[in-house]
């Protein structure tokens, strides 16, 4: 379950988009499932006249009532917004549920009151799934008491996750959220023009696009400068970013999509791609090497790509599939708390990265997902040391460099042979999750299992995503008409994916 929480400053306007039609008409029968008094006494009505708009005079008023007593001693922002969401694997949860785990929420954050103190207003508003299917409910606030006393809040965002957790356990949700342990990385979330802007041109968000290219240039790179050079073989435009003291030393950088036409590019820094995508982290693939110059950075060529013919291809996928069976194979003599491990994770993750380059070049569909779920499954705490060196690391490593130079499939026979390669990745994928639950990590063992849940589906129905391209993977942007004539997952099989 994830907790988002927003502020405002003003009940009514909050309360007409709950009871609006949303943003891309998500908002399908609205109603309240729980709140600090009766359910039928707090519920707003239609107006008579048209029987189509929400009257929400009464519910609005009685909201603000506690923020209007405090008046001077009020908080400004005193609408506290926290929608709750399930991820769409999670299925759906009835009303009287949503009920419960509202009022539990509410509770544990300390809004409801104690005998000591007087307790806030507080609705949970449930309407339709939204755009991307998950099925959740919006809790609305007034951060002031029932005897007009305002209320301060401090690391609210933290208490949120920490109560998530709490009733994940108490009504038996899936935990997919890996960068809720303490300390973990943090993967930024796409913003709301980045949503629109992806949805206009039928494309993934440029976000994601780069968030992929990026771990994909890192699988089997061997130096700091040889993963700049695989980005830009990719196509990816790269800046580093200098210190204010020292031109020569790079601290940071960005990279972007190279536009199409007279378009300029946007920008974006490595950890606002995800937390362990920032220079600091990615440094410690290499902890005994000194960080190269700006210099370097900026005379990084582009790492060459190979046309291989197409009997060349299936040859290499096909040793890669048996390479990857073969390290299936030896994972599971390597103990729970191994210090392999972590090594082993991140280096699962930049593979999967690696084949969802290779199955799906525009960054849409079920292997995209899979690899971007374990990829929070394998993220690491900030402040976690290099990990140690593995050799099974080391070969998939080399797994990722063959599959670099292979491009996408082409065609159907291509696919079937590629599809070989995909199904010792899931393997890949299973293992990790079991690895992560022998570990007790909880939110590491969901997400790596909502992973292997995105593939599952496509080995048993021996479907694979294939996108007809030319070689090489492509980060430009298409032309809707383009974009979807290219070929796409069994639309049986992607349905039941997008469940």
């Amino acid at each position: 379950m994830i907790p988002k929480v927003t502020y405002g400053a003003r009940v009514r306007g909050l309360l007409e988009y709950l009871w609006g039609p949303g943003k891309v008409e998500e908002h399908v029968n609205p109603h309240l499932v729980a709140g600090y008094d009766d359910v039928a006494l707090l519920a707003p009505g239609r107006h008579d006249r048209d029987g189509e708009r929400w009257s929400l005079d009464e519910l609005a008023a009685r909201l603000d009532a506690p923020q209007i007593a405090a008046g001077e001693r009020g908080v400004k922002q005193y609408v506290w917004q926290c929608s709750l969401s399930l991820p769409a694997q999670e299925g759906q949860l009835d009303d009287a549920t949503w009920g419960r785990i509202a009022a539990r929420f509410v509770a544990e954050m300390g809004f409801s009151g104690s005998p000591e103190r007087a307790g806030c207003r507080w609705i949970a508003v449930r309407h339709g799934l939204s755009a991307k299917g998950n099925d959740h409910v919006h809790l609305v606030v007034t951060l002031a008491t029932e005897d007009g006393a305002p209320v301060w809040l401090r690391q609210d965002k933290r208490r949120s996750q920490q109560v998530a957790d709490l009733l994940e356990d108490e009504f038996g949700l899936g935990k997919w959220t890996p960068g809720r342990v303490a300390g973990a990385t943090k993967r930024p979330e796409l913003t709301r023009p980045e949503v629109e802007r992806a949805r206009r041109v039928d494309q993934a968000p440029d976000r994601e696009l780069l968030r992929r290219q990026v771990r994909a240039a890192l699988a089997g790179a061997g130096s700091e400068v040889e993963w700049v050079a695989r980005m830009r073989g990719a196509g990816l435009l790269v800046a580093a970013r200098t210190a204010a003291t020292d031109r020569d030393q790079v601290v940071g950088y960005a990279v972007a999509l190279r536009p199409v036409g007279a378009g300029k590019p946007r920008w974006y820094a490595g950890r606002s791609l995800d937390g362990d995508l920032s220079l600091t982290q990615i440094r410690k693939r290499w902890p005994d090497a000194p960080p190269p110059p700006a210099a370097q950075w900026k005379a990084a060529d582009s790492a060459e790509s190979t046309t291989l013919r197409g009997e060349d291809r299936m040859a290499v996928w096909r040793s890669s599939a048996a390479a990857l069976e073969a390290i299936s194979g030896r994972l599971a003599g390597v103990a729970p708390g191994s210090p392999q491990w972590p090594m082993v994770a991140r280096a699962s993750a930049d593979l999967m990265a690696r084949v969802a380059a290779a199955t799906e070049p525009s960054g849409r569909g079920p292997v995209t997902r899979a690899a971007d779920a374990l990829a929070r499954a394998a993220a690491p705490p900030r402040r976690a040391p290099a990990p140690a060196a593995s050799t099974i690391a080391a070969e998939l490593g080399r797994v990722a460099d063959a599959l670099m130079v292979t491009g996408p499939a082409r065609d159907g026979g291509e696919a079937a042979v590629l599809l070989a390669v995909v199904v010792q990745a899931a393997r890949l994928v299973v293992a990790l999750a079991e690895l992560r639950a022998a570990e007790q990590q909880a939110h590491a063992a969901g997400a790596a299992a909502r992973a292997a849940a995105h593939l599952m589906p496509l080995i048993a129905q021996g479907a694979v995503h294939v996108e007809r391209d030319v070689p090489g993977p492509r980060v430009g942007r298409e032309e809707p008409d383009a974009a979807r004539a290219r070929a796409r997952v069994d639309p049986a099989v992607d349905q039941q994916m997008q469940r």
